[in-house]
């Protein structure tokens, strides 16, 4: 049994990198498989499972969204977005947390929410320059110049 939460993202997420920056801040984890061996799992000390965290899938109409996590909540993230689930071992109370943290951080850097109880995103904080790839890093939506497309 697990707990899920599912980030979705603005623009394609490093999930290792996310990870390992947890770790590098202090959070009390180790981080196996991910960059190489997907998906990418969060160890406490004791060597115990608490996250594993599936591997970005873009997803590009709307309505999917809708159809699996409902419309009003669809109505709020808008398509695209990189679905990323996050799941939490359910009998190891310190999991849900270090998920969630996880989640909120993904999303942080680049823009997004989190489902189940995410609020509508704010500009994404991206440690790129602006202006790689052709892209603003300080304004969400916009690639080369176009309005809307993210």
């Amino acid at each position: 049994m697990s707990l899920d939460f599912v980030a979705l993202a603005r623009r394609r997420p490093d999930v290792f990198a996310v990870a390992d920056g947890l770790a590098a801040m202090g959070e009390p984890i180790h981080i196996r498989g991910g960059e190489h061996e997907p998906p990418t799992r969060l160890f406490d000390a004791a060597g115990r499972l608490l996250v594993s965290i599936e591997e970005p899938v873009e997803v590009t109409v709307a309505s999917e969204i809708a159809r699996l996590l409902g419309a009003e909540f669809a109505a709020r993230v808008g398509a695209p977005v990189w679905w990323v689930d996050v799941r939490a071992v359910a009998d190891i109370p310190e999991a849900a947390r270090v998920a969630r943290r996880f989640s909120d951080a993904l999303v942080h850097w680049v823009g997004g929410t989190v489902y189940p109880d995410g609020e509508s995103d704010g500009p994404a904080r991206s440690w790129r320059a602006e202006g790689a790839s052709g892209e603003d890093a300080s304004v969400p939506g916009v690639i080369g110049g176009a309005p809307g497309v993210s």
